[in-house]
């Protein structure tokens, strides 16, 4: 949790970062436009930087709801009650910071128009309504993921961390929760379909068999050898776990084609799946046990 908290704070960070260099280009925009047509600091050009600075309000509470519900949906983890305070209080920061700045930039040319009171009244109306918006919204989707998540038959990334002897930080870094969870759904549906089990067992123990292999890679690194031999089971260890990655991803579009009537499926893609998977395996000292784990699932698709 902690650690999807310190993720999700970088990404919200960023998004906030990159709406107020739109606004920045929005607003400078109108400077030079209402400069060349000798209307700097009127009404037009004060009303257009207010209403880019309302825009920026908006999108960034609706920006942030979306990012903290995709990536909790992803991930299936819930909003906590520390967490909604601390962003609803985070968020509120931000829409304050953007006001002060508004009111920084412009309110003196409000002054010199004798518009002040209707400014000041505006910046007020924007703040509280922003203020309200997010104290509605943020306790709503706490709420709603929730009940997604109750409800979700997705493997949580727990459940995958123990299957795959991984930690959830691993699985995060190598981006593999959601391309796991949907090769667990993926194998649910091909149960139901009447495949049998043990087809799916075989994929599993496939990956289990290439990541052990990986962690006795990594376990070189720290085994007191040279720094140089260090270096090269360092880089070595960093590319098993990228081909960690292109199997997981293979292995889902092969269940995927596998899903549907043999009429339907892409066999050209299917052979080029199948020639990926090998290659990547081929890397690994156990190839011949991992190919014939995986065997049996690739004379059905």
């Amino acid at each position: 949790m902690d650690d999807l908290d310190k993720t999700l704070d970088i990404m919200e960070r960023d998004k906030v970062t990159s709406l107020l260099q739109e606004n920045s280009v929005r607003t400078k925009k109108n400077n030079i436009k209402f400069t060349k047509l000798n209307k700097k600091n009127s009404k037009e050009h004060l009303d257009a930087q207010l209403v880019s600075y309302e825009r920026l309000v908006r999108n960034l509470i609706k920006q942030l709801l979306n990012l903290e519900k995709k990536i909790r949906l992803k991930y299936l983890i819930p909003m906590d009650e520390e967490r909604e305070l601390k962003i609803m209080g985070a968020w509120n920061t931000e829409v304050e910071c953007a006001m002060e700045d508004l009111v920084k930039k412009f309110r003196v040319a409000h002054v010199q128009n004798r518009t002040v009171d209707e400014f000041d009244a505006k910046v007020k109306e924007i703040k509280a309504k922003a203020k309200s918006e997010i104290e509605i919204q943020i306790p709503k989707l706490k709420d709603k993921l929730a009940e997604e998540i109750g409800s979700s038959e997705r493997f949580d990334p727990k459940e995958l961390s123990k299957i795959y002897g991984l930690d959830e930080s691993v699985l995060i870094d190598l981006q593999v929760i959601d391309p796991l969870q949907k090769l667990h759904e993926s194998y649910r549906e091909l149960k139901n379909a009447g495949f049998e089990n043990q087809l799916f067992k075989g994929l599993e123990d496939a990956i289990l068999i290439f990541i052990k292999n990986i962690k006795e890679v990594e376990n070189i690194v720290w085994s007191g050898r040279s720094a140089d031999e260090r270096k090269e089971y360092k880089m070595k260890a960093a590319k098993l776990n990228l081909n960690l990655k292109e199997i997981i991803l293979n292995l889902l579009a092969l269940t995927q084609q596998a899903l549907l009537s043999k009429d339907r499926r892409n066999t050209d893609m299917v052979f080029k799946v199948k020639t990926k998977l090998e290659s990547l395996f081929q890397v690994d000292p156990d190839y011949e046990e991992i190919i014939g784990r995986v065997k049996p699932f690739f004379e059905i698709v």
